[in-house]
């Protein structure tokens, strides 16, 4: 199987792993939520509402369509990783912009009497963790122990590479450090997200009673649990390819191998798979097991437009919330204008930033 086959085939799995989650997202997300704007119960189920969400399929067929026909072009040029690049950059970029301009016209929708009804609180909800966050705390502290051991391993070996090829190439370390500085910043980042969403805030619907309550806690725990094992199978396969890919330097082997394909196709099947399980099984945040009516609508945060930039962002300085449920998307987003909330964000790209300069510098000061 030539290089150019297998990265096509990646860019095609993930175009219709992203584009089939484009798809389904209005049709799962909670009663009175349209493209990020809380319109009401009464007016997703009419004409307006339909027409949106039909045209807004046509759009992301369309979509994929043209990421892959610009991924395949440039691949067919005889530069197959630059179209596998440029055909999910035009996916991703893409589909941000049709969201935005859906959002835009969904906010249009919007009655006067929505902002009324966001202000309403919804019951007090109890406290406590979901059955998820017993997975979510191993995950992280084997990703901490995992991605830091992996690290520790590769700056370890960078000196046994050089006595063992003497002519080494000027990148070679910034190649051997790369892939375990990102793991130390991305598994233990998608664990901590996983015990996060453990401990999310329920957005329950006034009167609707124990059938919303329940609906929230099994997505919740569903969710969180997905999360931990997210951060586990990422944390192996990228501890894995690194050990490989530190001992093809010095020669030890010959190839990665054709497990380390094997096990990325496992990974994506996996995420894939139980996405579209939760999305048809529960909907977003419970939607598709809940109840939701004009009598029991939507209330406070998730209800209230003014609280959300762009239907996407979360914030709220008086909410005390980490965690909460995303209004269009899959799952659950941060209240950024919680401090800790920030400080997490910050703390991840802090963390990344420092692990590459770490490699830069260790590049240089190596002569390597």
């Amino acid at each position: 199987m030539t290089e150019a086959v297998v990265v096509n085939l990646f860019l095609t799995v993930r175009v219709l792993l992203v584009g089939g989650i484009l798809i389904a997202l209005p049709s799962i997300t909670r009663k009175g939520l349209l493209f990020g704007a809380y319109i009401g119960e009464t007016l997703a189920d009419r004409n307006a509402a339909r027409q949106l969400r039909d045209s807004w399929y046509i759009g992301c067929v369309i979509l994929m369509v043209l990421s892959l026909l610009v991924g395949y072009g440039i691949s067919l040029s005889g530069r197959p990783l630059a179209g596998n690049l440029t055909g999910t950059g035009v996916l991703l970029s893409g589909g941000l912009l049709l969201y935005l301009r859906w959002y835009s016209k969904a906010r249009k929708l919007v009655p006067p009497a929505a902002a009324d009804q966001a202000k309403r609180s919804a019951a007090p909800l109890v406290g406590g963790e979901s059955q998820g966050a017993g997975l979510a705390k191993f995950a992280l502290g084997f990703c901490l122990l995992a991605s830091f051991a992996t690290y520790a391993y590769a700056v370890g070996s960078y000196q046994d590479m050089l006595a063992s090829v003497p002519v080494y190439a000027r990148t070679s370390f910034y190649k051997i450090i790369l892939l375990p500085s990102v793991n130390l910043a991305l598994s233990p980042f998608y664990a901590l997200l996983a015990l996060l969403t453990a401990n999310a805030k329920r957005s329950l619907r006034g009167g609707s009673g124990g059938g919303s309550f329940e609906a929230q806690d099994a997505f919740r725990t569903t969710v969180a649990k997905l999360v931990g094992w997210m951060a586990l199978l990422i944390c192996a396969f990228m501890s894995y390819l690194s050990v490989r890919i530190i001992r093809v330097g010095p020669s030890e082997v010959r190839t990665l191998g054709l497990e380390i394909l094997l096990m990325a196709v496992l990974v994506i099947v996996f995420i894939g798979f139980n996405l579209f399980r939760i999305m048809k099984q529960y909907g977003q945040g419970g939607a598709l097991i809940e109840t939701g009516s004009a009598e029991a609508p939507l209330t406070n945060g998730i209800a209230d437009n003014t609280r959300w930039i762009g239907g996407l962002f979360y914030v709220d300085r008086e909410d005390p919330s980490i965690m909460v449920e995303s209004r269009f998307g899959f799952g659950y987003t941060l209240n950024y204008g919680n401090p800790t909330a920030i400080l997490i964000v910050v703390s991840f790209i802090v963390l990344s930033l420092a692990l590459i300069a770490v490699a830069v510098i260790g590049t240089r000061l190596g002569g390597g």
